[in-house]
């Protein structure tokens, strides 16, 4: 009855509170045109750090039993200096701060807010409580980054400089993977490629990026030294999204309609790929991979149910970013080794976009998924043509990435990098079509007027 009661609560909330939340809280904010370096260097070293110093762990529960490491205090160190930095920026002008909330920033920053609450019942709330605000403070870092007027001109540039970084701190792996033969995935991260196919879908879109084949280069280059089969199989989401970008009705809705079904294959492909051997083998010389590893979805067929199983009962979730990363606190250790290999049984994430937020946060979780994506959506259809093109596909490709991947709902990571640079993008673009003015009315409760863009 609890469980009742908890979900009834929750499509309240979504069809009742949340437009009045949204109205009182929105702000109206022109592009707020911050630094870019400072952020930019802090932003990329904290998500780079681990690629270059990282104390390996053997047990899931080790940052419980034995406490952080030196990688774990180097990042603790960062996001410190990092919210330092957007607090002393924010003393300075507060539209940092405000800018969050504007649309479709909006329900992105009320996710993170719920992610706070959510250490009341998390099942480790000090760990709750860092990762919602390291998301913060990275994810306005993010903002300070992205949010500027010639953002479209900007925006290939800043994703060539993060990609080329990334290339430096993983050239080593890539090194020793080449010389064995090892070309796709030869620094495989399962982030990195929807950085890298947004870059390319941003670039093939608006033919007036300057030096477009360069830009492809990079992209291509970038994608298959970190590329994985999901993020590959991902890249079909370019039809859907044209399609959808269309200003033909019946186009539209069969973009939809497609993507819909490629979805619905691409998970029934994903945990049995192995009825079907003559694909696998295709794609297993293709990619590079051990027919094994793909038949089982690099086994998150196997621990799949038994994530689900685990969090089944938790219709509010187990603690943002703590009910994915100590998911053997919901279930015994015992019943996870009958299910799992030995060495696989400290699972530190689901590997799921939409298991990540239902662990966190629940159907609460799942309910700000929809929002926050349909605003992506929302405000990239404001756009033109190659700016409906961009947010669909990119929207699209995150959904489908995001069924092997955290995508932007387990912690700050990559991901949540593209995802606010393309919002960012689709914000810039539909307040500069909109009426001269618009921007001068009052923000409720904050009562800030912004002043016309610079």
């Amino acid at each position: 009855m609890l469980n009742l009661l908890l979900v009834v609560a929750v499509v309240v909330w979504f069809a009742l509170l949340y437009p009045l939340a949204r109205h009182r809280l929105e702000t109206r904010l022109g592009p707020l045109n911050g630094p870019v370096a400072v952020p930019f260097a802090l932003m990329s070293i904290f998500a780079l750090l681990p690629l270059v110093f990282n104390v390996p762990r053997d047990d899931g529960n080790a940052v419980l039993d034995q406490g952080l490491t030196a990688s774990n205090i180097a990042l603790v160190a960062m996001t410190g200096l990092t919210g330092l930095y957007l607090a002393v920026r924010i003393a300075v002008d507060r539209r940092v701060l405000l800018v969050a909330f504007s649309m479709p920033y909006l329900p992105f920053t009320l996710m993170i807010l719920v992610n706070g609450v959510s250490t009341a019942w998390s099942i480790v709330p000090t760990y709750t409580i860092y990762r919602t605000v390291e998301l913060a403070i990275f994810t306005l870092a993010s903002i300070m980054i992205f949010d500027r007027s010639d953002i479209e001109r900007r925006l290939p540039n800043l994703f060539a400089t993060f990609i080329v970084l990334w290339l430096i701190a993983t050239a080593p792996i890539i090194l020793d993977n080449l010389a064995h033969g090892i070309v796709f995935s030869s620094a495989k991260h399962n982030l990195v490629p929807y950085l890298c196919a947004t870059y390319a879908f941003l670039v093939i879109f608006d033919d007036r990026i300057r030096h477009r084949g360069a830009h492809l280069l990079l992209a291509f280059a970038g994608f298959v030294i970190a590329g994985s089969a999901a993020s590959t199989a991902a890249l079909v989401a370019a039809v859907p999204g044209i399609m959808v970008a269309s200003q033909h009705r019946r186009l539209r809705l069969l973009g939809y309609a497609g993507f819909t079904v490629y979805l619905a294959a691409f998970v029934v492909l994903m945990g049995g790929l192995s009825a079907f051997p003559a694909l696998l083998d295709v794609i297993s010389t293709v990619l590079q991979k051990p027919p094994e590893e793909l038949a089982d979805a690099t086994g998150r067929g196997t621990f799949w149910p038994v994530f689900i199983e685990a969090t089944k009962d938790r219709f509010v979730g187990a603690g943002y970013a703590a009910g994915d990363r100590f998911i053997q606190l919901l279930i015994p250790t015992t019943a996870l080794a009958e299910t799992l290999a030995r060495d696989a049984v400290f699972i530190s994430s689901s590997h799921n976009m939409l298991l990540s937020a239902w662990a966190g946060t629940g159907v609460i979780g799942i309910g700000l998924c929809a929002m926050v994506l349909g605003a992506a959506m929302r405000w990239g259809m404001k756009l033109d043509r190659a700016g409906r093109r961009l947010v669909a596909t990119c929207v699209f490709f995150l959904i489908l990435n995001g069924m092997t991947t955290p995508g932007i709902f387990q912690d700050w990571n990559i991901n949540v990098l593209t995802f606010v640079g393309v919002l960012a993008y689709a914000r810039i673009g539909a307040l500069r079509c909109e009426p001269a003015g618009a921007l001068a009315r009052d923000t409720a409760p904050f009562a800030v007027r912004r002043a016309a863009p610079a």
